[in-house]
Parts: C-alpha cells; sequence; structure tokens
C-alpha cells in the first residue's frame, strides 16, 4: 500500500466517527477526521456554548454523557480536526476534493477512507409547508442545544416517528409549551417495539422519561392523525389536521385547525449516501433499514476496497449501533493495516457482531414507525411546492409521470427537480415516494438521482 497523506480519514464527527478516531487513535496512525460542522459529536451531541450560559436546565442523558467524554478523548488525542470543512467529492482512487472554512478548496490523499456521514429528516410536503413558522423538527432541536432560543413560546409537533416525542419532551425541560403532538401512525404500532426491551433498555427508559413529561405537562397526542395544511398569509396562522382509518385513509369529516405560529415537522430519516454514491461505493434499498444504504460486508468494509462506512448510513437505528459501527469500523480498519492479527480480530469482531444484529433490529421496528402510508402520497395537493429549491410542484411531477417520464432521472430533466443548491437532499426521497406510488413501481428498483461533485454547494472565491 502507497504511504498517502493519511493513514485514515473519517467522514463526519458524530458517534460512529468519533469512537472510530478514538480506537485508531492509539495505534500511531496519521488521522484526519472531516466535519462541516463547528463542533464534533454531531446531532446528538450538541450542547449550549458555554458563552451563552447554562440556564436552559439541560442535562444530558447516560447515553449523551458517554458520547461527551468520547468527544473530550478525542481533543486530547493525537487526530488532526478540521472542522467547518465540506467534503465536495470522494473519487475511487481515495482522494478527497474539500472546502475549508469556505476559503479554500484543495484534495487530500489517503489509504483509507471512513464514510460516517448520519442522517438528515425526510419530510411529507402539505399544502403551505414552506410558510415561514413552519420549521423541521431538527431545526427546532438545534435552536434550543445551540443557542438556548425555542422556536416559539407555543408550538406544534407533528409528523411520524418517536422523535416526535423526543422534541416535545426538549420544548417542555426549557420551559415552552407543546400545543399538541400529531403522529400519523396508531399506539398499536408503537407496541411492537416491546419485543426489543431486553436488549434496547436505555432507548425504552428514555422514551419513558419523554412521555411521563408529556402526560405529567397535560400535553395532548393525537394518534393517527395527519397535518394536511398549513394556512396564513405572510406566516403561519392555523394547522389543519385529519384523523386516519387503519389503512392510513382520511375519515371523512375529521378535520381539525389548530391556532398556532409556530408548527415543527418531521416524518423519520434518510441516510446521506452521496459521497459513497459518488466514489462508487454500492447501495441497496431496504426499507426496514430507512431506504437506500451504503451496502457493507460484515467489517463494514464498502464494494470498493479500503473504504469503509459506519452509522446511521448503514442503516438507520440511533446511537447505539452508531457507537457499535465505530467500534467495528475502527477493528477492520486496524486489521486492514497489519496492525491486528487475524485472530484477535475475529475474537473480538464476534460479539460485536452480535450485538450490531440486535441494533438492526431496534431499527426495524423504528423505522416502520416512519412509513407514509401510499394514500398520504398520492392525495399530495397539485399546487403543493416539493422542491423548495426549484419551485416544483405536485402537479409538475404527475404532469412529467403522465408524459412518459417515470424515472428520477427523466423527471428531473423534464421539471428541475433536484437542482437546487440542497442538490435534492430534501426533495429526493419524496421524489422517489411520489415516483413508487404513481407508477407502482418497487422503491427498490426506482433508480437513485445522480451525483456529481461537488455534492455540496461552494463558492467560486475558494477555487482562487
Amino acid at each position: 500500500m502507497n504511504r498517502k497523506q493519511y493513514d485514515v480519514v473519517i467522514i463526519g464527527s458524530g458517534l460512529s466517527g468519533i469512537v472510530a478516531a478514538n480506537n485508531l487513535a492509539d495505534h500511531n496512525l496519521n488521522l484526519l477526521l472531516l466535519d462541516e460542522n463547528i463542533h464534533i459529536g454531531g446531532q446528538l451531541l450538541r450542547k449550549l456554548p458555554e458563552r451563552l450560559g447554562s440556564d436552559t436546565g439541560y442535562q444530558p442523558d447516560k447515553l449523551k454523557r458517554i458520547g461527551f467524554r468520547f468527544v473530550d478523548r478525542i481533543k486530547h488525542n493525537k487526530i488532526r480536526i478540521l472542522n467547518r470543512t465540506k467534503v465536495l467529492a470522494v473519487y475511487p482512487e481515495s482522494v478527497l476534493l474539500i472546502e475549508e472554512d469556505g476559503k479554500r478548496v484543495s484534495t487530500i490523499e489517503t489509504d483509507i477512507v471512513l464514510f460516517a456521514t448520519g442522517a438528515r429528516e425526510k419530510f411529507l410536503p402539505f399544502k403551505g409547508w414552506t410558510l415561514p413558522g413552519v420549521i423541521s423538527t431538527g431545526a427546532a432541536q438545534i435552536l434550543m442545544k445551540t443557542s438556548g432560543i425555542l422556536p416559539s413560546k407555543e408550538i406544534l409537533i407533528g409528523g411520524s416517528g418517536v422523535f416526535l416525542f423526543a422534541i416535545a419532551y426538549e420544548i417542555l425541560k426549557n420551559n415552552g409549551r407543546v400545543l399538541s403532538v400529531l403522529e400519523q401512525n396508531s399506539m398499536i404500532d408503537k407496541l411492537s417495539l416491546l419485543s426489543q426491551f431486553l436488549h434496547q433498555f436505555s432507548k425504552f427508559s428514555e422514551g419513558g422519561r419523554f412521555v411521563s413529561k408529556i402526560f405529567l405537562s397535560g400535553v395532548p397526542v393525537r394518534h393517527r392523525t395527519r397535518i394536511i395544511e398549513a394556512r396564513g398569509e405572510k406566516h403561519l396562522e392555523k394547522v389543519v389536521t385529519v384523523r386516519m382509518d387503519r389503512k392510513g385513509s382520511v375519515v371523512e369529516g375529521s378535520e381539525t385547525i389548530y391556532n398556532t405560529n409556530s408548527l415543527a415537522i418531521g416524518y423519520g430519516f434518510t441516510p446521506n449516501i452521496e459521497l459513497p454514491q459518488l466514489a462508487g461505493c454500492e447501495l441497496e434499498y431496504e426499507g426496514d433499514k430507512g431506504g437506500w444504504i451504503v451496502k457493507v460486508k460484515d467489517d463494514l468494509e464498502t464494494t470498493v476496497e479500503n473504504m469503509y462506512a459506519a452509522g446511521e448510513i448503514t442503516g438507520i437505528a440511533g446511537a447505539l449501533k452508531s457507537i457499535n459501527e465505530g467500534r467495528i469500523s475502527a477493528l477492520s480498519i486496524l486489521n486492514k493495516l497489519g496492525k491486528m492479527s487475524e485472530d484477535e480480530f475475529s475474537r473480538q469482531l464476534r460479539p460485536l457482531k452480535k450485538e450490531r444484529g440486535h441494533h438492526l433490529a431496534f431499527g426495524k421496528y423504528f423505522n416502520s414507525l416512519c412509513k407514509t402510508p401510499e394514500e398520504a402520497i398520492t392525495s399530495i395537493p397539485e399546487e403543493t411546492v416539493i422542491c423548495r429549491c426549484e419551485d416544483v410542484r405536485m402537479g409538475d411531477i404527475k404532469k412529467a409521470i403522465l408524459n412518459g417520464h417515470t424515472t428520477t432521472g427523466a423527471i428531473k430533466k423534464a421539471t428541475r427537480i433536484g437542482m437546487g443548491a440542497c442538490q435534492g437532499r430534501i426533495c429526493g426521497p419524496v421524489l422517489y415516494d411520489i415516483v413508487s406510488a404513481f407508477t407502482k413501481i418497487s422503491p427498490n428498483d426506482i433508480p437513485l438521482l445522480s451525483v456529481r461533485p461537488p455534492v455540496k454547494p461552494v463558492s467560486i472565491g475558494s477555487f482562487i
């Protein structure tokens, strides 16, 4: 193996990235950790900066305390860290194109790449969802964790999945008022999680704390409730919801209107696979794992030699899986670099593989709670904006499909969906659902939108 600038470059400083970095740091390796955020730790480990005080009542739970210990270890280990750094491209030869702090574009060469790029939120567009006052649940969390700011004194929360309850809990802990939690799924759906109790006790304990706080605060939780419209002139004023039956169809006459100027929405998560896709790593569609994921072997090496993937991009399943895969990927990289014998590698890998299986089983149920009924997709009004960057509406997409454009690439060319600043990160997952719903093509047979460098917006000045 030829000597390059770095032995290992880790892209992403969430839990899987920092766990892997810490485990690799003890073996005299030249390591680089890249992340485009200000601080390492990812979304889970965001916290209020010390300069802003500590009056929010934020007390990290056991899992987050473990995560912060990993962050502290990173700072004392021999690891080069580049924050505020975008990775614009990764090529099969393990050459990375990066932009540092929005000022300079350069290339990096490495022997091994570890993708730990995490996930982002998914959305179900509805009429008026672009109004000021409608934000993502993740944005609400960032405001509280990094700025100590509530999105509003009173907020309505809606969508699907257990993350809604985590956000409601954090708002209540920060002395905000939650008007209601509107969940598309039924309470019965959540009971399927009980089969994971023994292996995911910490998650159940955390969930119990969330639910208790919500219940004791008198916040109504409405199951089988879908948001169909946000109304307002210049900003959000009202939110319209409907009830759904067991099949996901709207119950006639069940419309309810909430008066509010703040709505936080979230519909689960989708892996950030663009960089591995660009690097030539094989992807696969696994609905139980959150959709399109990076295909990996048992040791988490991708189909491209010397490239590994860990965390949410191999399947959405939460923080414990990310920690587990951070450890597995570090062991595998050490074995690849000759820093560990095959016998020792096999011995240490065996229990970690078993543990990973339990986390993936939990992920299956977690992701099932975020599935969107087909009727919710087909009933999106034609005037609803799907691609916010290029102002592509549902009617434009339906027209393109009727005209014979039945692949995502063809629809992209016909409508410009996914050609804006976000490069399809918001509208892409929705487009896959729309194509599947109207063409009856299985999601795993729908081609992914193409990815080209740079995968993130970059200023011309950075090339000078």
